[in-house]
């Protein structure tokens, strides 16, 4: 099972590719179908990861809307044939860079995550 700061992480990658790569013209994402399935893939990550942190978590993280995130991905995974483009481009040039530095924070925060079978303080080992 992989840890919140993982899921963290790869919320925060997903965040930077959605923020390189989604264009600056809403015509592109509407007419080119390779460039309108990355944002939907990447929204897709992000909402899983933000699905699949722990309930404490995110109890002691309430600004960020754990559940709208990953209700977002359930649209898109489940009722695939309801996604609106409007929302999906609404959440890649809004919802997103505003959500960055939320993540960047918390990450930065956060104690490493420590490799299987290394030593920790008192003795113990770490089951990753």
């Amino acid at each position: 099972m992989r840890s919140d700061r993982l899921l963290l992480e790869d919320m925060r990658d997903a965040i930077k590719t959605i923020r390189r790569y989604t264009p600056a013209q809403r015509s592109v994402l509407d007419t080119d179908l390779p460039v309108q399935s990355l944002p939907l893939r990447y929204i897709q990550i992000i909402g899983e990861a933000a699905w699949r942190l722990s309930d404490a978590f995110k109890v002691g993280h309430p600004q960020i809307p754990w559940r709208r995130i990953a209700a977002m991905r359930h649209v898109l995974v489940h009722d695939y044939f309801r996604v609106d483009l409007d929302q999906v481009w609404n959440v890649a040039t809004v919802h997103i860079p505003a959500l960055e530095p939320q993540v960047d924070a918390i990450v930065a925060s956060l104690p490493a995550d420590l490799a299987p079978g290394t030593q920790v303080e008192g003795g113990g080992v770490a089951n990753g």
